[in-house]
């Protein structure tokens, strides 16, 4: 993928970011609170599965913990007239700070270790801020898998 569709690509899922609005999942989970605010006795989802009563309560617990899979959690959501959105929504809504924070940090750790170097030679870099700054915006406008490795500057 070029440089320019990467960062259109990262845009374009910011803003979707953006429109996103999510609640806090219920202390219960969403099953059980949806199931008893349709006022729908266990024995409905356990037939329509074909599990039993305990296999929906162990559903609902395991929602709770966050041990229940996508797919167990997909079939109780149809069985209940509703639809499963799954998603990773980055803190702050936006992967494009992710990216100029990887790179601010890269570029700290880059000159950090060239100025190490330099004082040996007592040949600092005069402008330290200036110099992570524009490798900040070099890491972030080149968009690539180098910018997470943290063997490589």
């Amino acid at each position: 993928m070029t440089k320019r569709l990467k960062q259109i690509q990262l845009i374009n899922l910011d803003e979707r970011f953006e429109k996103m609005r999510f609640e806090p999942k219920p202390k219960n989970g969403w099953l059980k609170t949806i199931r008893e605010a349709l006022s729908m006795p266990l024995a409905f989802p356990a037939n329509k599965l074909g599990a039993s009563k305990q296999s929906i309560i162990r559903f609902e617990k395991n929602e709770v913990d966050e041990s229940i899979t996508l797919k167990s959690l997909r079939k109780l959501a149809e069985v209940m007239d509703c639809e499963l959105h799954y998603a990773i929504i980055p803190h702050g809504r936006s992967l494009k700070k992710i990216v100029e924070k990887r790179a601010e940090e890269k570029a700290r750790a880059m000159v950090s270790d060239v100025n190490n170097t330099m004082s040996l030679e007592d040949q600092k870099i005069k402008d330290s801020k200036s110099s992570v700054k524009y490798l900040a915006k070099e890491f972030a406008e080149n968009l690539n898998k180098s910018l997470w490795s943290d063997d490589e500057n």
